[in-house]
């Protein structure tokens, strides 16, 4: 029996004993890496400032520059110091120099190393590499892009539309979001963030996307069309204020609301008598961005819907209107509870709300009432 426990020790203190080699061997490892990566980057980190300064000033960069930095690519560790200055530097790049900076990085094979690394069978080395040829904004990148889109990782697939994005090649975004995989679960927001960041003519990807069979990237695309706020895609958006599905319908009253073309006013109007309360709250709230008489008296009766988010949508619409003051005295002089404590709740949200009550009930019987309930 005490055999067996020295043994058992021996056993474990041998393992014990080899992770701490193991350990050890990594720590030392490591600052060996590090310490190299510091030599390299103090001899490199000046050449490469030099070549992009001398973009900067419009002059060609030479092919033996170019040799040298294809021959520094050979080795790892400073093709690593070479990507991450480069890297670093792009940040803070002149849009105007970017295609020559791009350029470079293709005749050092920056961009080929890349590519390489992008089919790697590690999910993190492959995301890496697409959010690189994403920064380097290389078209000669889209092609591998496109045939990695539906790995099962959504690392992966959210960086390669990113990338996609930044070099701004319309078909390839298309084709990159018609090709992807049904069981993809980015989130809605990421995919707004993306479609967002966009660099090309986002008027022909929006018109194509929005107008597509898949209803989960067209309220993607209609929402980040909402974002730009561009008036000329009022026509294609709006059709879905009037479309059974309740999220189109939401995505387009919130993209209306942002776009604010008065065309589509009577439409947006309608919908808060959509017999979804989400439609209806969004719509009262798509309405502040407009102006226009008309919108009062449809948010006053909206200011009575059994749903509290509608009602205090309303309410604050109508506070921030220019007459809406108007719409608030009618209402402290009728019967509808419902409607008097909705606006008080969006008053006492709103300092200055508040302020501005305060200054418009003066003289009033209306002031009062709101007196009496703590408001002013």
């Amino acid at each position: 029996m005490e055999q067996y426990i020295y043994i058992s020790i021996t056993f474990f203190s041998l393992i014990i004993f080899l992770l701490y080699i193991y350990i050890l061997y990594e720590k030392i490892s490591e600052a060996c890496r590090n310490n190299k990566i510091r030599k390299h980057t103090h001899k490199i980190e000046p050449y490469i400032d030099y070549i992009l300064n001398e973009i900067r000033e419009g002059k060609e960069t030479t092919s033996a520059t170019l040799e040298n930095i294809k021959d520094a690519c050979n080795d790892k560790t400073k093709s690593e110091v070479i990507e991450e200055i480069i890297l670093d530097r792009l940040e803070s790049f002149d849009s105007t120099y970017l295609p020559k900076l791009t350029e470079l990085c293709h005749d050092t094979c920056i961009v080929e190393h890349e590519i390489n690394n992008l089919k790697s069978r590690n999910y993190f080395k492959k995301a890496l590499a697409a959010k690189r040829l994403g920064e380097f904004r290389s078209k000669e990148a889209v092609q591998a892009l496109l045939d990695e889109i539906n790995v099962r990782n959504n690392d992966v697939t959210y960086n390669i539309l990113l990338a996609l994005a930044k070099i701004g090649d319309e078909p390839a975004f298309i084709k990159a979001f018609e090709g992807i995989d049904a069981s993809l679960s980015l989130s809605e927001r990421s995919l707004i963030e993306i479609v967002d960041s966009f660099e090309g003519d986002k008027n022909n990807i929006y018109k194509h996307m929005i107008n597509g069979s898949n209803s989960y990237f067209t309220v993607v695309f209609i929402k980040s069309a909402g974002n730009s706020k561009n008036i000329s895609l009022s026509k294609d958006i709006s059709k879905y204020l009037l479309s059974e599905n309740k999220e189109l319908r939401i995505a387009a009253v919130k993209a209306m609301g942002n776009i604010g073309d008065e065309e589509y006013l009577d439409d947006i109007i309608e919908l808060l008598k959509d017999c979804e309360w989400e439609v209806r709250a969004l719509s009262a709230k798509a309405l502040s961005n407009f102006t226009d008489h008309k919108i009062l008296i449809p948010l006053k009766n909206a200011l009575s819907d059994r749903e509290w988010h509608v009602r205090y949508n309303a309410a604050t619409t109508i506070l921030n209107h220019k007459d809406g003051m108007s719409v608030v005295s009618s209402v402290f002089e009728g019967d509808d509870e419902f409607a008097k404590d909705i606006i008080i709740s969006a008053i006492e949200h709103s300092a200055e709300n508040k302020n501005y009550l305060h200054e418009s009930f003066k003289n009033l019987a209306e002031r009062k009432s709101a007196i009496m309930r703590g408001v002013v």
